[in-house]
């Protein structure tokens, strides 16, 4: 049976948490069945994302929002796991011949962290107000991680459509 609560998870955080739970579960199985050359594809004009380079992306952003949450930054030994968070230009940081199982494992590694930090949470700190300093106003926390597991899906469509536009490019 399909659900999205987080077990072992204060309630009023177990939807949420939930929520990205699933939406890892989802990119995994986009990238499943992704050779490297699929994995580093970036589109038939060489110039978009690459499924790898949105995993390092969610993996980073993910991060920054916990670290975010938490109220410090992220230990340097995170933040070179996970690479960073944008190139010299201002772009996503290429990122080329890390296999898909790599760097699942990394993005894994992040939402392990969620998990554990979440569970260590009550009720009432889900309307505790969290500082994102991109966006326009404070949000609560419940919100936040909503965010996350948002803004991991609407990655994972793009690599769903990256993997197809492959999947076409290499059948001519």
């Amino acid at each position: 049976m399909f659900d999205v609560a987080s077990e072992g998870v204060a309630p009023a955080l177990s939807f949420p948490l939930g929520l990205i739970e699933d939406a890892y579960r989802r990119v995994t199985g986009v990238v499943q069945g992704m050779d490297q050359e699929a994995f580093d594809y970036r589109g038939p004009g060489g110039d978009v994302n690459s499924a790898a380079m949105l995993i390092a992306h969610l993996a980073v952003t993910d991060l920054e929002y916990l670290y975010r949450i938490i109220g410090t930054q992220a230990p340097g030994e995170l933040q070179e796991l996970v690479g960073p968070y944008q190139d010299a230009q201002g772009r996503l940081p290429v990122v080329s011949g890390r296999s898909p199982a790599e760097m699942l494992a990394r993005y894994g590694k992040i939402i392990d962290l969620i998990r554990d930090y979440v569970k260590t949470l009550a009720d009432e700190d889900a309307s505790r107000t969290v500082v994102v300093p991109w966006w326009p106003q404070p949000a609560t926390l419940r919100y936040v991680l909503w965010h996350m597991a948002r803004h991991s899906l609407f990655h994972q469509g793009q690599i769903a459509r990256l993997k197809a536009a492959y999947a076409e490019s290499s059948a001519t």
